[in-house]
């Protein structure tokens, strides 16, 4: 099965269970720390996807891990993917619960990618100008990218704004690439 239908499904499970219990801010505190979690060690993505290791002592290495930092609903979540063999898709479905959360409270993830780190006011001035375009509450991400000489691009969902200055040189050379110089009348009428 597909790795993103597989998550949205888990993701979109979870967050109803959430909502029913009245847990929405608490679930989505543990579906922080699980990412960070799973991003910030290699060993636990290598356990959680290993054949060799059964589930019930992924399940008791899950609970030591988990049991004394999160909701209860979410550690009992996990041990249910676990159980049915899904925990190869737990940071997925930590990562998709995120964006169910964004989604449900208008959090817009916004990435600001320039040269140079951005001062707070450039933050700020992007930050209500994407309020006032989308209606939406704003995570703003800066990325520093010195490949774009100068300008900044900002990118959310599937837009993107580029006003770097390295888009600015690919259409100037884009738009002579069409001018054809050997054409009679451009050079010899003149």
């Amino acid at each position: 099965m597909n790795t993103s239908l597989v998550s949205e499904r888990y993701a979109a499970a979870l967050f109803e269970l959430a909502v029913e219990k009245n847990a929405v801010e608490e679930v989505y505190q543990d579906n922080l720390l699980v990412l960070q979690t799973c991003e910030n060690s290699k060993d636990l993505r290598l356990l959680l996807k290993s054949p060799i290791i059964n589930t019930g002592k992924k399940q008791i290495i899950i609970r030591e891990i988990f049991e004394k930092n999160i909701h209860k609903l979410t550690l009992q979540y996990m041990l249910i993917m676990v159980r049915k063999k899904r925990e190869g898709f737990l940071q997925a479905v930590s990562n998709q619960f995120v964006e169910l959360y964004k989604q449900y409270k208008n959090i817009l993830t916004v990435h600001f990618k320039s040269p140079v780190a951005p001062e707070s006011e450039v933050k700020k001035e992007v930050v209500e100008l994407m309020k006032n375009y989308t209606h939406a509450d704003i995570d703003l991400k800066s990325e520093i990218d010195e490949s774009l000489i100068g300008g900044f691009i900002l990118r959310w969902k599937d837009k993107q704004y580029d006003a770097s200055i390295r888009r600015e040189i690919e259409n100037m050379r884009n738009a002579i690439a069409k001018i054809n110089l050997y054409q009679k009348e451009s050079y010899l009428q003149k």
